[in-house]
């Protein structure tokens, strides 16, 4: 992996529920009428997604509050090696789990190779996938939250990038 985070399932939840709520205090100010509006909106629905998952894995699944989850950007071999073991018939939704199984490090889901990795987490909530994809999407970004050299970690700030898998 080029560079590697882990993130705490209970933390992720809390810090997105602070960014909802600055997004709620956002839209308070705005005219519901505007682009910015429905921009600012539409990101705090995508935001809302992604805590539902986190909250089902931990309250319907078991996951522990405490649960670690380390994902990481994937090398060039790596992705190559991925989209190896992928099926070529594996439309949009599917390759997204193929890309965080292959981007997941360590996490409740992981297992004894790629595609039991993959197997497993296809069982969790869509919202934490999607929230996954977009913490290690957002690893692979120069300079984003997370990537220095000094090991800075815990940022579950939201990539609002799309897949490469898309």
């Amino acid at each position: 992996m080029l560079t590697t985070e882990t993130y705490v399932l209970e933390d992720a939840i809390d810090e997105l529920k602070d960014h909802i709520a600055t997004l709620d205090e956002a839209l308070d100010e705005l005219d519901s009428s505007t682009s910015e509006y429905e921009r600012t909106e539409s990101q705090k629905d995508r935001l809302a997604y992604f805590k539902n998952g986190l909250q089902w894995q931990r309250d319907e699944e078991g996951w522990s509050p405490g649960a670690e989850i380390e994902l990481g950007a994937m090398t060039a071999s790596e992705e190559a090696m991925m989209h190896r073991e992928r099926p070529s018939t594996a439309e949009k939704d599917e390759r997204r789990l193929w890309w965080v199984a292959a981007s997941t490090v360590d996490a409740p889901y992981v297992g004894d190779d790629l595609a039991e990795t993959f197997r497993n987490l296809g069982q969790c909530h869509p919202g934490f996938p999607k929230w996954a994809e977009a913490k290690a999407n957002a690893l692979g970004v120069p300079g984003a939250p997370g990537n220095s050299s000094e090991g800075e970690t815990n940022s579950t700030t939201s990539s609002s990038s799309d897949s490469p898998t898309e």
